[in-house]
């Protein structure tokens, strides 16, 4: 263990907090001392296989900040694409489509080993444009072939190599597990990943033992939570404090955002928005998929030339649209407006999950959020419906600078 590689992972962390404002609790002291460590065994001679860290914990403790600042500080010194972030959501996405691109192309030829150079491709940055549409699938495979023991892996792992080559690093930001599908994927990242030597940071709301939570179905992930626990150390972030609710560090991107209540034209006006001309449309196309949407502007209609996209909660969650449009649409807008947002008791079960999932990629793309409700924003927060993940948005949402119009409702008025 080298001191000085130590001392300067730990000084180039405390040194991004003092930049934005604060300095590092005790319990978020105590985890960067774990990270420390794990980044001096990703730098020095390996001469034993290297045990990742799953960071787990309440919202708005400092998980993701804390992992990330680490993060950013350890990838400097390792070679150029040799460490990765990944949102949960932008995982799967890459992971789909990357399965979809080796059906399409029937790979034939021999490939790098894992973890032994060549290029990268499928993740996606928050810079980076939306990726383009892969060309059309011919047939799928049968299962037998796509789990064959021949040399060359079935096209799912075919795929995660293909994602995985040149990952010495694998940071799993947000990981959480609703889906049978997404489990099954998970796992078999996961295991690709240890085979080749790939040391895994995982940050997440849940400990591995209450991924994939519904009773029913929990054993599916059983196999990658096992796989977690043995490859990975597992500590917990609890804390008192929910930082977000301090409000927005420096104001910027997600944090520049706003919820106005109940969105006056001089509400937005103050927030530097001209509202569209009433009845106006546009349309948003992500592969072969259309919405509408109330304004969609690129151009210098938008505050700073940002582009901005504008939409009502009905045409956002109430519509059947998904993860993939968001992370589409997120590269594409850093500004989104969405008005006219009920509580989410009031909308049903599939909307409310949606916007859940709204907060989520626009938090992790750091794009600027503007609400308008008749609703304050205490009251939205406090009516949360019991859905996977509330917490975290009713965490979130506190970045948000609040701004109400006449005396503020209770959360029961609100209601009523």
């Amino acid at each position: 263990m080298t001191r000085s590689r130590l001392d300067r992972t730990r000084r180039a962390v405390e040194t991004a907090a003092s930049r934005e404002g604060f300095v590092l609790d005790a319990d978020q002291s105590l985890l960067l001392d774990r990270l420390v460590r794990l980044g001096d065994e990703l730098a020095g001679p390996r001469r034993r296989p290297v045990r990742g860290l799953y960071v787990w914990g309440p919202a708005g403790r400092g998980k993701s900040w804390l992992a990330g600042a680490f993060f950013a500080a350890v990838a400097a010194g390792l070679p150029a694409g040799a460490a990765r972030r990944v949102h949960v959501y932008d995982l799967f996405r890459a992971l789909h489509a990357a399965i979809h691109a080796q059906r399409a192309s029937a790979l034939a030829g021999p490939r790098p080993a894992v973890g032994q150079g060549g290029p990268t491709r499928g993740w996606r940055t928050r810079a980076a444009a939306p990726a383009a549409e892969p060309p059309p699938a011919p047939p799928a495979e049968s299962a037998e072939s796509a789990e064959s023991a021949e040399p060359r892996p079935g096209t799912v792992d075919a795929a995660i190599d293909d994602l995985l080559r040149g990952t010495t690093l694998l940071y799993l930001d947000e990981l959480h597990l609703h889906d049978t599908g997404d489990a099954t994927l998970l796992t078999r990242l996961l295991r690709r990943a240890f085979e080749a030597g790939v040391v895994v940071l995982a940050t997440s709301n849940y400990e591995p033992g209450t991924l994939l939570p519904n009773p029913l179905w929990h054993h599916v992930a059983e196999p990658g939570i096992a796989l977690l626990r043995a490859h990975l150390d597992v500590v917990e972030l609890a804390g008192t404090v929910d930082y977000r609710a301090l409000g927005g560090r420096g104001r910027a991107g997600f944090a520049a955002g706003a919820w106005l209540s109940p969105g006056t034209t001089a509400q937005l006006a103050a927030h530097g928005l001209v509202a569209p001309a009433p009845g106006s449309r546009a349309v948003v196309r992500t592969g072969t998929r259309s919405f509408e949407v109330t304004a969609a502007r690129v151009d210098g209609a938008a505050r700073e030339s940002e582009p901005e996209l504008w939409v009502t909660f009905a045409d956002l969650a109430g519509r059947p649209t998904s993860t993939l449009e968001y992370l589409d649409w997120a590269a594409r807008f850093r500004r989104w407006v969405v008005t006219d947002v009920p509580l989410l008791t009031d909308a049903d079960r599939e909307a409310q999950q949606r916007f859940i999932a709204v907060v989520d990629v626009l938090v992790d793309a750091d794009v600027e959020l503007v609400v308008t409700s008749r609703h304050a924003l205490d009251a939205f927060r406090t009516t949360m419906p019991d859905r996977p993940d509330a917490f975290r948005t009713a965490s979130r949402l506190q970045l948000l600078a609040e701004v109400v119009d006449g005396p503020r409702p209770s959360a029961g008025a609100a209601r009523g």
